[in-house]
Protein backbone atom coordinates (compact mmCIF):
# COMPACT_ATOMS: atom_id res chain seq x y z
CA UNK A 1 0.00 0.00 0.00
CA UNK A 2 1.78 2.96 -1.00
CA UNK A 3 0.16 6.65 -0.13
CA UNK A 4 0.87 9.29 -3.03
CA UNK A 5 1.61 12.73 -1.52
CA UNK A 6 -0.56 15.62 -2.65
CA UNK A 7 1.67 18.44 -3.34
CA UNK A 8 -0.99 20.85 -4.43
CA UNK A 9 -1.45 22.89 -1.27
CA UNK A 10 -3.57 25.63 -0.53
CA UNK A 11 -7.19 26.31 -0.11
CA UNK A 12 -9.85 26.16 -2.94
CA UNK A 13 -12.43 28.82 -4.42
CA UNK A 14 -15.23 27.49 -2.45
CA UNK A 15 -13.23 27.74 1.12
CA UNK A 16 -12.31 31.30 0.38
CA UNK A 17 -15.29 32.51 -0.58
CA UNK A 18 -16.67 31.44 2.37
CA UNK A 19 -14.33 33.09 4.36
CA UNK A 20 -15.16 36.19 2.27
CA UNK A 21 -18.65 35.99 3.05
CA UNK A 22 -17.85 35.28 6.49
CA UNK A 23 -15.80 38.29 7.25
CA UNK A 24 -18.32 40.15 5.27
CA UNK A 25 -20.79 39.28 7.48
CA UNK A 26 -19.34 39.93 10.57
CA UNK A 27 -18.27 43.72 9.06
CA UNK A 28 -21.87 44.14 8.39
CA UNK A 29 -22.47 43.78 12.33
CA UNK A 30 -19.37 45.27 13.43
CA UNK A 31 -18.77 48.52 12.10
CA UNK A 32 -22.19 49.94 12.93
CA UNK A 33 -21.52 48.78 16.71
CA UNK A 34 -18.14 50.25 16.49
CA UNK A 35 -19.79 53.89 14.95
CA UNK A 36 -22.38 53.71 17.51
CA UNK A 37 -19.27 53.66 20.58
CA UNK A 38 -17.86 56.66 18.79
CA UNK A 39 -20.79 59.06 18.87
CA UNK A 40 -21.71 57.73 22.28
CA UNK A 41 -18.42 58.62 23.24
CA UNK A 42 -18.60 61.82 21.67
CA UNK A 43 -21.43 62.47 23.46
CA UNK A 44 -20.32 61.59 27.20
CA UNK A 45 -17.25 63.66 26.45
CA UNK A 46 -19.29 66.55 25.76
CA UNK A 47 -21.34 65.76 29.06
CA UNK A 48 -18.20 65.80 30.54
CA UNK A 49 -16.56 69.22 29.98
CA UNK A 50 -19.98 70.99 30.15
CA UNK A 51 -19.73 69.38 33.92
CA UNK A 52 -15.85 70.09 34.32
CA UNK A 53 -17.16 74.19 33.14
CA UNK A 54 -19.54 74.19 35.50
CA UNK A 55 -17.95 72.66 38.54
CA UNK A 56 -14.69 75.23 37.58
CA UNK A 57 -17.53 77.97 37.68
CA UNK A 58 -18.82 77.04 40.95
CA UNK A 59 -15.44 77.05 42.58
CA UNK A 60 -14.26 80.74 41.20
CA UNK A 61 -17.99 82.05 42.16
CA UNK A 62 -17.36 80.93 45.44
CA UNK A 63 -14.31 82.19 46.00
CA UNK A 64 -15.34 85.57 44.27
CA UNK A 65 -18.09 85.70 46.83
CA UNK A 66 -16.13 85.00 50.01
CA UNK A 67 -13.49 87.48 48.37
CA UNK A 68 -16.35 90.23 48.39
CA UNK A 69 -15.76 90.66 44.72
CA UNK A 70 -19.18 91.25 42.10
CA UNK A 71 -19.71 87.63 39.96
CA UNK A 72 -18.96 88.40 36.36
CA UNK A 73 -19.75 86.95 33.20
CA UNK A 74 -16.51 85.62 31.95
CA UNK A 75 -14.85 82.81 29.39
CA UNK A 76 -15.42 79.34 31.69
CA UNK A 77 -11.77 77.76 29.96
CA UNK A 78 -10.10 80.18 31.86
CA UNK A 79 -11.43 78.75 35.45
CA UNK A 80 -10.20 75.19 34.82
CA UNK A 81 -6.82 74.08 35.92
CA UNK A 82 -5.76 72.15 32.74
CA UNK A 83 -6.90 73.64 29.43
CA UNK A 84 -7.77 70.51 27.00
CA UNK A 85 -6.11 70.36 24.07
CA UNK A 86 -9.43 70.70 21.46
CA UNK A 87 -9.69 73.95 22.93
CA UNK A 88 -9.69 76.55 20.06
CA UNK A 89 -9.62 80.05 22.29
CA UNK A 90 -11.84 82.84 21.85
CA UNK A 91 -13.42 82.97 18.32
CA UNK A 92 -15.91 85.53 17.50
CA UNK A 93 -17.81 84.99 15.21
CA UNK A 94 -17.28 81.15 15.29
CA UNK A 95 -17.48 79.30 12.29
CA UNK A 96 -16.41 75.92 10.67
CA UNK A 97 -12.90 76.93 9.99
CA UNK A 98 -11.79 78.51 13.03
CA UNK A 99 -13.99 75.72 15.28
CA UNK A 100 -13.12 72.22 13.41
CA UNK A 101 -15.13 68.91 14.28
CA UNK A 102 -14.72 67.91 18.09
CA UNK A 103 -13.43 71.45 18.86
CA UNK A 104 -14.63 73.98 21.58
CA UNK A 105 -14.47 77.53 21.52
CA UNK A 106 -15.74 80.58 23.79
CA UNK A 107 -17.52 83.50 21.56
CA UNK A 108 -17.46 86.62 23.82
CA UNK A 109 -20.47 87.92 21.83
CA UNK A 110 -23.60 86.27 23.60
CA UNK A 111 -20.77 84.58 26.37
CA UNK A 112 -21.72 81.37 23.89
CA UNK A 113 -19.31 77.97 24.32
CA UNK A 114 -19.51 76.48 21.28
CA UNK A 115 -18.83 73.21 20.17
CA UNK A 116 -18.42 71.56 16.65
CA UNK A 117 -19.79 67.90 17.01
CA UNK A 118 -18.16 65.15 14.76
CA UNK A 119 -21.56 63.21 15.05
CA UNK A 120 -24.81 64.52 13.44
CA UNK A 121 -27.33 66.00 16.08
CA UNK A 122 -30.25 67.52 15.48
CA UNK A 123 -30.98 71.13 16.95
CA UNK A 124 -28.58 73.22 18.31
CA UNK A 125 -27.00 76.39 16.08
CA UNK A 126 -26.55 76.16 12.85
CA UNK A 127 -23.67 78.33 10.92
CA UNK A 128 -22.80 77.60 7.25
CA UNK A 129 -24.42 74.58 7.36
CA UNK A 130 -22.80 73.19 10.20
CA UNK A 131 -24.51 72.67 13.60
CA UNK A 132 -22.74 73.52 16.81
CA UNK A 133 -23.60 72.42 20.14
CA UNK A 134 -23.63 75.87 22.25
CA UNK A 135 -23.94 76.65 26.18
CA UNK A 136 -24.50 79.94 27.31
CA UNK A 137 -22.87 81.27 30.76
CA UNK A 138 -26.04 83.23 32.72
CA UNK A 139 -26.60 84.76 35.77
CA UNK A 140 -28.13 82.90 38.56
CA UNK A 141 -30.35 85.02 40.27
CA UNK A 142 -32.46 84.70 43.63
CA UNK A 143 -34.75 87.38 43.77
CA UNK A 144 -33.14 90.86 43.51
CA UNK A 145 -29.08 89.63 44.33
CA UNK A 146 -27.43 87.88 41.58
CA UNK A 147 -26.34 84.30 43.26
CA UNK A 148 -24.26 82.32 40.61
CA UNK A 149 -23.49 81.66 37.07
CA UNK A 150 -24.69 78.62 35.02
CA UNK A 151 -24.24 77.12 31.95
CA UNK A 152 -27.54 76.60 29.94
CA UNK A 153 -28.57 75.84 26.41
CA UNK A 154 -31.81 77.84 25.40
CA UNK A 155 -34.74 76.34 24.34
CA UNK A 156 -33.80 77.91 20.62
CA UNK A 157 -30.67 76.01 20.69
CA UNK A 158 -31.53 72.76 22.23
CA UNK A 159 -30.22 69.77 20.09
CA UNK A 160 -30.21 65.74 20.54
CA UNK A 161 -28.07 63.37 19.07
CA UNK A 162 -28.93 61.34 15.82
Amino acid sequence: MSFKKNNNTGFTLVELIVVIVIIGILAAVAIPKYIELRKEAEKAAVESMIGSLESAMSIKTARQYLDGQSLTIHNPFDDLSNIPPNYNGVQDPVTPQNTPAKTWSFRTTGNWIMYHPSAPITGGWLNGGTRFIIYQMQYVTEGPDTVGLRLTTTPTYQYSWN
